[in-house]
Protein backbone atom coordinates (compact mmCIF):
# COMPACT_ATOMS: atom_id res chain seq x y z
CA UNK A 1 0.00 0.00 0.00
CA UNK A 2 3.18 1.84 0.58
CA UNK A 3 3.54 3.71 -3.41
CA UNK A 4 -0.52 4.36 -3.49
CA UNK A 5 -0.26 6.35 -0.20
CA UNK A 6 2.68 7.99 -1.70
CA UNK A 7 1.03 8.80 -4.95
CA UNK A 8 -2.04 10.26 -3.26
CA UNK A 9 0.08 12.77 -0.90
CA UNK A 10 1.54 13.58 -4.53
CA UNK A 11 -1.61 14.36 -5.89
CA UNK A 12 -2.37 17.50 -3.90
CA UNK A 13 0.90 19.06 -5.76
CA UNK A 14 1.78 19.55 -9.36
CA UNK A 15 5.38 20.07 -9.28
CA UNK A 16 7.83 19.28 -6.22
CA UNK A 17 11.35 20.55 -5.76
CA UNK A 18 13.39 17.88 -5.71
CA UNK A 19 17.54 17.50 -4.65
CA UNK A 20 19.69 14.96 -5.81
CA UNK A 21 22.56 12.64 -4.41
CA UNK A 22 24.62 10.32 -6.64
CA UNK A 23 26.01 7.07 -4.74
CA UNK A 24 28.88 5.37 -6.66
CA UNK A 25 28.67 1.44 -6.65
CA UNK A 26 32.02 1.32 -4.79
CA UNK A 27 30.05 3.17 -1.91
CA UNK A 28 26.96 0.87 -1.79
CA UNK A 29 25.88 -2.86 -1.47
CA UNK A 30 23.50 -2.74 -4.78
CA UNK A 31 25.69 -4.41 -7.21
CA UNK A 32 26.29 -8.38 -7.30
CA UNK A 33 29.49 -9.84 -6.93
CA UNK A 34 30.68 -10.18 -10.14
CA UNK A 35 29.70 -6.76 -11.18
CA UNK A 36 31.75 -5.17 -8.13
CA UNK A 37 34.40 -7.40 -8.99
CA UNK A 38 34.83 -5.80 -12.71
CA UNK A 39 34.35 -2.59 -11.32
CA UNK A 40 36.87 -2.85 -8.64
CA UNK A 41 39.87 -3.99 -10.91
CA UNK A 42 42.84 -5.57 -10.53
CA UNK A 43 40.41 -9.00 -10.96
CA UNK A 44 40.15 -12.19 -13.25
CA UNK A 45 37.44 -10.38 -14.75
CA UNK A 46 39.15 -7.13 -15.51
CA UNK A 47 41.68 -9.57 -17.49
CA UNK A 48 39.12 -10.63 -19.88
CA UNK A 49 37.37 -7.29 -20.29
CA UNK A 50 38.48 -3.81 -20.37
CA UNK A 51 37.39 -1.60 -17.19
CA UNK A 52 35.26 1.09 -18.75
CA UNK A 53 35.34 3.37 -15.80
CA UNK A 54 38.21 5.06 -17.01
CA UNK A 55 38.15 8.17 -19.95
CA UNK A 56 41.20 6.17 -20.98
CA UNK A 57 39.23 3.53 -21.63
CA UNK A 58 36.68 4.79 -23.77
CA UNK A 59 39.71 6.27 -26.03
CA UNK A 60 41.49 3.34 -26.68
CA UNK A 61 38.18 1.76 -27.79
CA UNK A 62 37.51 4.82 -29.77
CA UNK A 63 40.81 4.00 -31.54
CA UNK A 64 39.75 0.22 -32.00
CA UNK A 65 36.30 1.18 -33.70
CA UNK A 66 38.47 3.28 -36.71
CA UNK A 67 38.09 -0.16 -39.14
CA UNK A 68 34.55 -0.06 -38.62
CA UNK A 69 33.37 -1.21 -42.13
CA UNK A 70 31.83 2.08 -44.17
CA UNK A 71 29.20 -0.72 -45.89
CA UNK A 72 28.15 -1.44 -42.46
CA UNK A 73 27.99 1.95 -41.40
CA UNK A 74 25.77 2.31 -44.50
CA UNK A 75 23.27 -0.03 -44.25
CA UNK A 76 22.93 0.55 -40.37
CA UNK A 77 21.75 4.04 -41.19
CA UNK A 78 19.74 3.11 -44.20
CA UNK A 79 18.25 1.04 -41.40
CA UNK A 80 17.85 3.48 -39.07
CA UNK A 81 16.32 5.90 -41.16
CA UNK A 82 13.78 3.31 -42.17
CA UNK A 83 12.84 2.64 -38.70
CA UNK A 84 12.75 5.94 -37.87
CA UNK A 85 10.96 7.94 -40.48
CA UNK A 86 9.89 11.85 -40.06
CA UNK A 87 12.47 12.12 -37.49
CA UNK A 88 12.72 14.99 -34.43
CA UNK A 89 15.66 17.30 -34.53
CA UNK A 90 17.60 15.80 -32.30
CA UNK A 91 17.10 12.19 -34.04
CA UNK A 92 18.03 13.88 -37.54
CA UNK A 93 21.41 16.04 -35.71
CA UNK A 94 22.22 11.98 -34.38
CA UNK A 95 21.19 10.61 -37.93
CA UNK A 96 23.74 13.32 -39.01
CA UNK A 97 26.31 12.30 -36.95
CA UNK A 98 26.56 8.64 -37.38
CA UNK A 99 26.52 9.46 -41.38
CA UNK A 100 30.09 11.14 -40.65
CA UNK A 101 31.63 8.64 -38.61
CA UNK A 102 30.25 8.91 -35.29
CA UNK A 103 30.79 6.17 -32.75
CA UNK A 104 27.98 4.53 -30.43
CA UNK A 105 26.67 3.92 -27.01
CA UNK A 106 24.19 1.46 -26.61
CA UNK A 107 21.81 -0.02 -24.44
CA UNK A 108 18.67 -2.59 -25.07
CA UNK A 109 15.89 -4.23 -23.36
CA UNK A 110 12.76 -6.80 -23.91
CA UNK A 111 9.52 -4.86 -25.30
CA UNK A 112 8.25 -3.98 -21.60
CA UNK A 113 4.62 -3.27 -21.26
CA UNK A 114 3.95 0.32 -20.64
CA UNK A 115 8.35 0.14 -20.10
CA UNK A 116 7.60 -2.28 -17.38
CA UNK A 117 9.78 -1.11 -14.31
CA UNK A 118 11.79 2.04 -13.29
CA UNK A 119 14.96 -0.08 -14.75
CA UNK A 120 13.53 0.18 -18.32
CA UNK A 121 13.75 3.91 -18.63
CA UNK A 122 16.91 4.19 -16.46
CA UNK A 123 19.13 2.32 -18.84
CA UNK A 124 17.92 4.12 -21.53
CA UNK A 125 18.77 7.71 -19.73
CA UNK A 126 22.36 6.53 -18.44
CA UNK A 127 22.92 5.37 -22.17
CA UNK A 128 22.13 8.92 -23.07
CA UNK A 129 23.95 10.52 -20.06
CA UNK A 130 27.33 8.45 -20.84
CA UNK A 131 26.81 8.89 -24.58
CA UNK A 132 26.88 13.08 -24.13
CA UNK A 133 29.69 12.77 -21.17
CA UNK A 134 31.65 10.98 -23.82
CA UNK A 135 31.69 13.08 -26.58
CA UNK A 136 32.35 15.95 -24.24
CA UNK A 137 35.19 13.98 -23.28
CA UNK A 138 37.14 12.57 -26.43
CA UNK A 139 35.96 15.68 -28.58
CA UNK A 140 33.84 13.40 -30.64
CA UNK A 141 30.36 12.52 -31.26
CA UNK A 142 28.93 9.78 -29.60
CA UNK A 143 25.02 8.61 -30.44
CA UNK A 144 23.12 7.02 -27.68
CA UNK A 145 21.36 3.78 -29.45
CA UNK A 146 18.37 2.11 -28.17
CA UNK A 147 18.56 -1.66 -29.29
CA UNK A 148 14.76 -3.47 -29.07
CA UNK A 149 15.20 -7.24 -28.20
CA UNK A 150 11.88 -7.30 -30.23
CA UNK A 151 12.26 -11.28 -31.36
CA UNK A 152 12.64 -12.28 -27.45
CA UNK A 153 9.95 -14.72 -26.56
CA UNK A 154 9.40 -14.47 -23.27
CA UNK A 155 5.87 -13.06 -23.09
CA UNK A 156 5.02 -13.70 -19.13
CA UNK A 157 7.71 -11.66 -18.32
CA UNK A 158 6.91 -8.44 -20.41
CA UNK A 159 3.20 -8.72 -19.95
CA UNK A 160 3.17 -7.20 -16.93
CA UNK A 161 3.21 -3.48 -15.75
CA UNK A 162 2.48 -1.28 -12.33
CA UNK A 163 1.44 1.68 -10.83
CA UNK A 164 1.58 1.96 -6.97
CA UNK A 165 -0.14 -1.37 -5.93
CA UNK A 166 -2.38 -1.78 -8.93
CA UNK A 167 -1.17 -4.26 -11.30
CA UNK A 168 -1.59 -4.84 -15.21
CA UNK A 169 -0.95 -8.04 -16.82
CA UNK A 170 -1.85 -8.24 -20.74
CA UNK A 171 -4.22 -11.33 -21.63
CA UNK A 172 -2.71 -12.71 -24.61
CA UNK A 173 -3.87 -16.54 -24.00
CA UNK A 174 -2.56 -17.08 -27.86
CA UNK A 175 1.33 -15.55 -27.33
CA UNK A 176 4.22 -17.51 -28.87
CA UNK A 177 6.96 -16.83 -30.90
CA UNK A 178 9.02 -12.99 -31.39
CA UNK A 179 6.99 -11.01 -28.68
CA UNK A 180 7.64 -8.24 -30.81
CA UNK A 181 5.04 -9.84 -33.60
CA UNK A 182 2.28 -9.66 -31.14
CA UNK A 183 -0.62 -6.78 -32.20
CA UNK A 184 -1.26 -4.26 -29.80
CA UNK A 185 -5.23 -3.36 -30.84
CA UNK A 186 -6.19 -5.68 -27.95
CA UNK A 187 -3.72 -4.36 -25.14
CA UNK A 188 -4.83 -0.53 -25.65
CA UNK A 189 -7.96 -1.85 -25.28
CA UNK A 190 -7.20 -4.01 -22.14
CA UNK A 191 -4.72 -1.02 -20.94
CA UNK A 192 -7.69 1.64 -21.08
CA UNK A 193 -10.14 -0.23 -19.43
CA UNK A 194 -7.97 -0.72 -16.38
CA UNK A 195 -7.14 2.50 -16.71
CA UNK A 196 -10.15 3.76 -15.97
CA UNK A 197 -9.64 1.85 -12.17
CA UNK A 198 -6.12 3.80 -11.28
CA UNK A 199 -6.03 6.93 -9.97
CA UNK A 200 -3.51 9.13 -11.95
CA UNK A 201 -2.24 12.78 -11.17
CA UNK A 202 -1.94 14.92 -14.41
CA UNK A 203 2.43 13.96 -14.68
CA UNK A 204 0.94 10.58 -15.06
CA UNK A 205 -1.96 10.74 -17.73
CA UNK A 206 0.99 12.61 -19.73
CA UNK A 207 3.58 9.93 -19.33
CA UNK A 208 0.55 7.43 -19.85
CA UNK A 209 -1.62 8.59 -23.00
CA UNK A 210 1.18 8.62 -25.49
CA UNK A 211 1.82 4.98 -24.79
CA UNK A 212 -2.05 4.00 -25.19
CA UNK A 213 -1.73 5.65 -28.54
CA UNK A 214 1.16 4.18 -29.70
CA UNK A 215 -0.17 0.67 -28.91
CA UNK A 216 -3.70 1.52 -30.88
CA UNK A 217 -1.82 3.07 -34.02
CA UNK A 218 1.42 -0.07 -34.19
CA UNK A 219 0.73 -2.79 -36.24
CA UNK A 220 2.64 -5.10 -33.52
CA UNK A 221 4.27 -4.49 -30.16
CA UNK A 222 7.61 -3.77 -31.76
CA UNK A 223 6.47 -1.28 -34.09
CA UNK A 224 4.40 0.51 -30.99
CA UNK A 225 7.40 0.25 -28.57
CA UNK A 226 9.38 2.26 -30.96
CA UNK A 227 6.91 4.81 -31.28
CA UNK A 228 6.40 6.04 -27.83
CA UNK A 229 10.33 5.57 -26.95
CA UNK A 230 11.33 7.83 -29.49
CA UNK A 231 8.56 10.20 -28.00
CA UNK A 232 9.05 9.98 -24.91
CA UNK A 233 12.58 10.63 -25.74
CA UNK A 234 11.96 13.22 -27.75
CA UNK A 235 15.37 16.10 -27.69
CA UNK A 236 17.82 13.50 -26.30
CA UNK A 237 19.14 12.39 -29.37
CA UNK A 238 18.03 8.88 -29.42
CA UNK A 239 18.10 6.19 -32.12
CA UNK A 240 16.06 3.29 -31.85
CA UNK A 241 17.36 0.24 -33.83
CA UNK A 242 15.85 -2.89 -34.19
CA UNK A 243 17.84 -5.79 -35.22
CA UNK A 244 14.61 -7.56 -36.89
CA UNK A 245 15.17 -6.29 -40.28
CA UNK A 246 16.29 -7.65 -42.98
CA UNK A 247 18.82 -5.80 -44.50
CA UNK A 248 20.46 -6.31 -41.16
CA UNK A 249 20.28 -9.48 -41.07
CA UNK A 250 21.74 -10.19 -44.56
CA UNK A 251 24.26 -8.41 -43.60
CA UNK A 252 25.35 -9.96 -40.68
CA UNK A 253 24.74 -13.72 -42.90
CA UNK A 254 28.46 -14.24 -42.18
CA UNK A 255 27.53 -14.88 -38.31
CA UNK A 256 25.05 -17.01 -38.98
CA UNK A 257 26.77 -18.73 -40.94
CA UNK A 258 29.40 -19.53 -39.09
CA UNK A 259 27.23 -20.02 -36.15
CA UNK A 260 25.43 -23.27 -38.01
CA UNK A 261 29.26 -24.67 -38.17
CA UNK A 262 29.58 -23.98 -34.17
CA UNK A 263 32.34 -22.16 -34.80
CA UNK A 264 31.43 -19.28 -31.81
CA UNK A 265 29.31 -21.99 -29.96
CA UNK A 266 32.77 -23.92 -29.20
CA UNK A 267 34.64 -20.72 -27.91
CA UNK A 268 31.90 -19.38 -25.99
CA UNK A 269 31.68 -22.61 -23.89
CA UNK A 270 35.04 -22.76 -23.10
CA UNK A 271 35.26 -19.34 -22.10
CA UNK A 272 32.05 -20.32 -20.20
CA UNK A 273 34.39 -22.85 -18.08
CA UNK A 274 37.22 -20.60 -17.30
CA UNK A 275 34.42 -18.41 -15.78
CA UNK A 276 33.07 -21.11 -13.68
CA UNK A 277 36.88 -22.21 -12.69
CA UNK A 278 37.57 -18.63 -11.28
CA UNK A 279 34.52 -19.00 -8.78
CA UNK A 280 31.99 -17.58 -10.98
CA UNK A 281 28.83 -18.90 -12.20
CA UNK A 282 27.38 -19.00 -15.49
CA UNK A 283 24.47 -16.58 -16.26
CA UNK A 284 23.52 -18.44 -19.48
CA UNK A 285 24.44 -22.22 -20.73
CA UNK A 286 25.40 -21.80 -24.32
CA UNK A 287 24.07 -24.80 -26.46
CA UNK A 288 25.63 -26.26 -29.80
CA UNK A 289 23.56 -24.17 -32.09
CA UNK A 290 22.80 -20.50 -30.25
CA UNK A 291 19.88 -19.34 -32.76
CA UNK A 292 16.26 -19.77 -33.61
CA UNK A 293 14.18 -20.56 -36.61
CA UNK A 294 11.34 -18.10 -36.64
CA UNK A 295 9.98 -20.33 -39.83
CA UNK A 296 6.50 -20.46 -39.19
CA UNK A 297 5.61 -17.33 -37.02
CA UNK A 298 7.43 -19.47 -33.69
CA UNK A 299 10.75 -19.44 -32.19
CA UNK A 300 12.40 -22.88 -32.46
CA UNK A 301 15.93 -23.90 -31.33
CA UNK A 302 17.89 -25.18 -33.95
CA UNK A 303 18.66 -28.81 -33.49
CA UNK A 304 21.20 -29.17 -35.51
CA UNK A 305 22.87 -26.86 -38.61
CA UNK A 306 20.06 -25.97 -41.38
CA UNK A 307 22.08 -23.71 -44.24
CA UNK A 308 19.29 -23.72 -46.47
CA UNK A 309 17.08 -21.59 -43.70
CA UNK A 310 16.79 -17.79 -45.03
CA UNK A 311 19.00 -15.24 -42.97
CA UNK A 312 15.69 -13.00 -42.10
CA UNK A 313 14.40 -16.36 -40.25
CA UNK A 314 17.51 -16.83 -38.11
CA UNK A 315 17.23 -15.11 -34.85
CA UNK A 316 20.14 -15.34 -32.45
CA UNK A 317 19.79 -16.09 -28.55
CA UNK A 318 20.89 -14.19 -25.64
CA UNK A 319 24.84 -15.40 -26.37
CA UNK A 320 24.37 -14.68 -29.61
CA UNK A 321 22.59 -11.26 -29.75
CA UNK A 322 25.80 -9.44 -28.19
CA UNK A 323 28.32 -10.58 -31.33
CA UNK A 324 25.26 -9.59 -33.74
CA UNK A 325 24.77 -6.07 -32.36
CA UNK A 326 28.27 -5.31 -32.38
CA UNK A 327 28.69 -6.35 -35.96
CA UNK A 328 26.59 -4.05 -36.81
CA UNK A 329 27.40 -0.95 -34.61
CA UNK A 330 30.64 0.96 -33.73
CA UNK A 331 29.92 0.94 -30.10
CA UNK A 332 31.98 2.80 -27.14
CA UNK A 333 30.45 0.84 -24.28
CA UNK A 334 26.94 -1.64 -23.56
CA UNK A 335 24.87 -0.19 -20.97
CA UNK A 336 23.79 -3.21 -18.77
CA UNK A 337 22.58 -4.91 -15.77
CA UNK A 338 24.41 -7.35 -13.85
CA UNK A 339 22.95 -10.30 -14.84
CA UNK A 340 23.25 -9.42 -18.61
CA UNK A 341 26.51 -7.74 -18.42
CA UNK A 342 27.60 -11.03 -16.25
CA UNK A 343 26.77 -13.53 -19.62
CA UNK A 344 28.81 -10.56 -22.28
CA UNK A 345 31.75 -11.88 -20.29
CA UNK A 346 31.36 -15.53 -21.90
CA UNK A 347 31.92 -13.75 -24.74
CA UNK A 348 35.46 -12.44 -24.61
CA UNK A 349 36.93 -15.25 -26.99
CA UNK A 350 34.10 -15.02 -29.60
CA UNK A 351 34.57 -11.36 -30.01
CA UNK A 352 37.87 -12.52 -31.01
CA UNK A 353 36.64 -14.72 -33.20
CA UNK A 354 33.88 -12.20 -34.87
CA UNK A 355 37.29 -9.39 -35.47
CA UNK A 356 34.77 -7.11 -33.91
CA UNK A 357 36.17 -4.86 -30.79
CA UNK A 358 34.34 -6.22 -27.63
CA UNK A 359 32.51 -2.84 -25.95
CA UNK A 360 33.25 -1.79 -22.70
CA UNK A 361 30.72 -3.13 -19.87
CA UNK A 362 29.12 -0.17 -18.44
CA UNK A 363 26.93 -1.44 -15.52
CA UNK A 364 23.55 1.05 -15.62
CA UNK A 365 22.97 3.33 -13.12
CA UNK A 366 20.26 2.74 -10.94
CA UNK A 367 17.31 4.95 -9.69
CA UNK A 368 16.05 5.54 -6.08
CA UNK A 369 13.03 8.02 -4.85
CA UNK A 370 14.18 9.20 -0.88
CA UNK A 371 10.75 10.01 -0.12
CA UNK A 372 10.00 12.30 2.59
CA UNK A 373 8.90 9.11 5.20
CA UNK A 374 12.28 7.65 4.57
CA UNK A 375 14.05 10.53 5.16
CA UNK A 376 12.18 10.64 8.58
CA UNK A 377 13.03 6.93 9.22
CA UNK A 378 17.16 7.69 8.27
CA UNK A 379 16.92 10.98 10.73
CA UNK A 380 15.61 8.67 13.79
CA UNK A 381 17.80 6.03 12.92
CA UNK A 382 20.74 8.49 12.23
CA UNK A 383 21.94 7.03 8.50
CA UNK A 384 22.42 8.13 5.32
CA UNK A 385 21.20 6.46 2.88
CA UNK A 386 24.83 4.93 1.65
CA UNK A 387 24.92 3.27 5.25
CA UNK A 388 21.40 2.32 4.52
CA UNK A 389 22.23 0.96 0.55
CA UNK A 390 25.50 -0.60 2.01
CA UNK A 391 23.96 -2.81 4.93
CA UNK A 392 21.18 -5.14 4.84
CA UNK A 393 18.26 -4.82 7.88
CA UNK A 394 19.48 -7.42 9.88
CA UNK A 395 22.96 -5.96 9.76
CA UNK A 396 21.65 -2.35 11.47
CA UNK A 397 19.16 -4.50 14.02
CA UNK A 398 22.37 -5.94 15.14
CA UNK A 399 23.88 -2.84 15.56
CA UNK A 400 21.29 -0.87 17.50
CA UNK A 401 20.97 -4.53 19.72
CA UNK A 402 24.38 -3.64 20.64
CA UNK A 403 24.03 -0.53 21.39
CA UNK A 404 20.92 -1.02 23.86
CA UNK A 405 23.17 -4.02 25.47
CA UNK A 406 25.96 -1.31 25.96
CA UNK A 407 23.24 0.93 27.33
CA UNK A 408 21.75 -1.85 29.33
CA UNK A 409 25.54 -2.33 30.93
CA UNK A 410 26.46 1.23 31.54
CA UNK A 411 22.68 1.66 33.63
CA UNK A 412 23.89 -1.83 35.77
CA UNK A 413 27.33 -0.70 36.32
CA UNK A 414 25.39 2.78 37.67
CA UNK A 415 23.07 0.95 40.12
CA UNK A 416 26.45 -1.03 41.87
CA UNK A 417 27.69 1.84 43.55
CA UNK A 418 24.45 3.58 44.78
CA UNK A 419 23.09 0.51 46.32
CA UNK A 420 26.87 -0.28 48.01
CA UNK A 421 26.66 3.75 49.45
CA UNK A 422 23.48 2.99 50.75
CA UNK A 423 24.14 -0.14 52.13
CA UNK A 424 27.54 1.97 54.21
CA UNK A 425 25.08 4.35 55.13
CA UNK A 426 22.97 1.84 57.23
CA UNK A 427 25.85 0.54 58.35
CA UNK A 428 27.09 3.83 59.94
CA UNK A 429 23.48 4.42 61.31
CA UNK A 430 22.92 1.58 62.92
CA UNK A 431 26.56 1.45 64.54
CA UNK A 432 25.51 4.79 66.32
CA UNK A 433 22.20 4.30 66.75
CA UNK A 434 21.47 0.43 67.38
CA UNK A 435 17.71 1.17 67.77
CA UNK A 436 17.65 2.02 64.13
CA UNK A 437 18.13 -1.02 62.59
CA UNK A 438 15.08 -2.18 61.69
CA UNK A 439 14.23 1.13 60.51
CA UNK A 440 17.64 1.26 58.35
CA UNK A 441 16.77 -2.33 57.00
CA UNK A 442 13.30 -0.99 55.76
CA UNK A 443 15.24 1.84 54.10
CA UNK A 444 17.21 -0.75 52.16
CA UNK A 445 14.29 -2.32 51.19
CA UNK A 446 12.38 0.38 49.80
CA UNK A 447 15.61 1.64 47.85
CA UNK A 448 16.07 -1.65 46.66
CA UNK A 449 12.52 -1.84 45.18
CA UNK A 450 13.07 1.75 43.93
CA UNK A 451 16.67 0.82 41.89
CA UNK A 452 13.79 -2.37 40.26
CA UNK A 453 11.36 -0.36 39.73
CA UNK A 454 13.53 2.19 38.01
CA UNK A 455 14.96 -0.50 36.03
CA UNK A 456 11.60 -1.90 35.15
CA UNK A 457 10.45 1.58 33.62
CA UNK A 458 13.81 1.91 32.08
CA UNK A 459 13.52 -1.19 30.43
CA UNK A 460 10.02 -0.46 29.13
CA UNK A 461 11.24 2.76 27.62
CA UNK A 462 14.07 0.50 26.33
CA UNK A 463 12.00 -1.77 24.72
CA UNK A 464 9.51 1.28 23.25
CA UNK A 465 12.54 2.79 21.66
CA UNK A 466 13.93 -0.56 20.68
CA UNK A 467 10.66 -1.21 19.00
CA UNK A 468 10.46 2.21 17.38
CA UNK A 469 14.04 1.80 15.95
CA UNK A 470 13.13 -1.88 14.80
CA UNK A 471 10.32 -0.56 13.13
CA UNK A 472 12.00 2.22 11.39
CA UNK A 473 14.86 -0.06 9.99
CA UNK A 474 11.53 -2.45 8.91
CA UNK A 475 10.13 0.77 6.79
CA UNK A 476 13.39 2.07 5.50
CA UNK A 477 14.63 -1.56 4.43
CA UNK A 478 11.15 -1.89 2.78
CA UNK A 479 11.27 1.69 0.79
CA UNK A 480 14.26 0.30 -0.57
CA UNK A 481 13.70 -2.88 -1.07
CA UNK A 482 9.50 -3.60 -1.27
CA UNK A 483 8.83 -6.87 -0.92
CA UNK A 484 12.54 -8.18 -1.16
CA UNK A 485 13.25 -6.29 -4.76
CA UNK A 486 15.29 -3.28 -5.18
CA UNK A 487 12.70 -0.48 -5.99
CA UNK A 488 13.54 0.36 -9.52
CA UNK A 489 12.29 -3.49 -10.08
CA UNK A 490 9.17 -3.02 -8.49
CA UNK A 491 8.24 0.56 -9.24
CA UNK A 492 7.07 1.42 -12.58
CA UNK A 493 8.18 4.99 -14.45
CA UNK A 494 4.85 5.96 -13.91
CA UNK A 495 5.17 5.45 -9.96
CA UNK A 496 8.50 7.59 -10.31
CA UNK A 497 6.64 10.53 -12.35
CA UNK A 498 3.49 10.47 -9.80
CA UNK A 499 5.47 10.82 -6.50
CA UNK A 500 7.73 13.82 -8.46
CA UNK A 501 4.77 15.28 -10.65
CA UNK A 502 6.89 15.85 -13.29
CA UNK A 503 8.69 13.35 -15.69
CA UNK A 504 12.85 14.14 -14.37
CA UNK A 505 13.83 12.87 -17.39
CA UNK A 506 16.48 15.84 -18.44
CA UNK A 507 17.40 16.08 -14.66
CA UNK A 508 18.44 12.33 -14.31
CA UNK A 509 20.58 12.47 -17.56
CA UNK A 510 22.61 15.49 -16.35
CA UNK A 511 22.74 13.60 -12.64
CA UNK A 512 23.70 10.75 -14.46
CA UNK A 513 26.62 12.56 -17.01
CA UNK A 514 29.32 10.27 -15.06
CA UNK A 515 32.34 7.51 -15.53
CA UNK A 516 30.96 5.84 -12.38
CA UNK A 517 28.01 3.81 -12.30
CA UNK A 518 25.80 4.18 -9.76
CA UNK A 519 22.40 5.01 -7.67
CA UNK A 520 20.90 8.16 -8.01
CA UNK A 521 18.85 8.71 -5.16
CA UNK A 522 15.91 11.63 -5.87
CA UNK A 523 14.80 13.42 -3.00
CA UNK A 524 11.49 15.69 -3.64
CA UNK A 525 10.88 18.03 -0.88
CA UNK A 526 7.77 17.78 0.37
Amino acid sequence: MFLSTILRLSSFSSLFAMTYQFVPHTESGVPSKVMKDLIAGGTFLESIANSPYDWKAFATQAQKQQDYSQETRRIVLQALERQNPEPSSSEQASLDAFRNGALTITTGHQLMVCGGTVFFEAKVLGAVALAQAASKELGKEVVPVFWMASEDHDFEEIASFRIGDYQFTWEQPDAKGPVGYLPTKDLADQLSSWLEQVPLNDAQKKLVQPRLKAYREGKNLAEATRQWVREWAEGLGLLVLDGQDMALKGQAAPLWTAEMEGQYSKLIKAQTDAIVVEGYKAQVFPREINLFDLRDGDRQRFEQPDPECPYFYVSPNALMRPLYQEWLLPNLAYVGGGGELAYWLQLVSAFEKLGRPMPLLYLRNSILIQHHRLSKDLQKLDLSVIELLSSSGESLKRQFLEKDTVLHAEGEALKAPIMEAIEQWNSALTESYPELKQHAAALKVKMEKLAQRTAETRYRTQKRRHEELMGSIDRAVESIYPNGTFWERRASYADLVGILGQDPRDAIVEKMSTIKAGTLVIKPDF
